[in-house]
């Protein structure tokens, strides 16, 4: 019998273990205060609905300026209601990618910008679907730790498999 166990652990418990890690299933994510950050110049899509979702609208709007022909950098999501409080049918979020600013983009695509401002960021590298829910669970912990409050938007920035989201101070 512990010969079998041996085996199941070999086999199948640790590749399970070792792709958990690989994805960012056991980092931290990591807070800094009293940060500066932007200004961002974005392309993007209207999201309603469960933020479920938001993939899907993401890759919308990169196939719409790959279809332009408009150079893209990370992605970037701004997430305009709370899911803990709000209806999913009531979500509402702005998902695309940063653009250079003076770039213009044609229907179904939008253009926007966050100006410079003081931040709180908290950032993950890990997957995106498993960075989410670290990550903001970092950042509440820390807000009831230090007596404030979620502040919306927050900004959402993924790139080189780290997920970074900005809370305006």
């Amino acid at each position: 019998m512990k010969k079998n166990w041996l085996y199941f652990l070999l086999a199948f418990a640790a590749p399970l273990v070792g792709i958990f890690w690989w994805v960012g299933g056991f980092a931290s994510a990591k807070v800094q205060t009293d940060l500066v950050r932007g200004p961002y110049h974005y392309a993007y899509l209207e999201h309603s609905g469960d933020y479920v979702k938001l993939p899907d609208k993401q890759l919308e709007a990169l196939r719409a300026l790959q279809a332009q022909g408009v150079a893209h950098g990370a992605a970037i999501t701004l997430m305009q209601n709370d899911p803990r409080t709000a209806a999913k049918s009531m979500l509402k979020a702005r998902t695309g990618y940063l653009v250079e600013a003076g770039v213009s983009v044609r229907e179904p695509l939008k253009l926007a910008d966050v100006p410079a401002r003081s931040v709180v960021v908290v950032q993950l590298r890990a997957h995106p679907r498993l960075a989410a829910g670290k990550v903001y669970a970092t950042l509440l912990k820390y807000l009831d730790e230090h007596g404030m409050k979620l502040k919306l938007p927050t900004l959402e920035i993924y790139q080189n498999s780290t997920l970074t989201v900005e809370m305006d101070i």
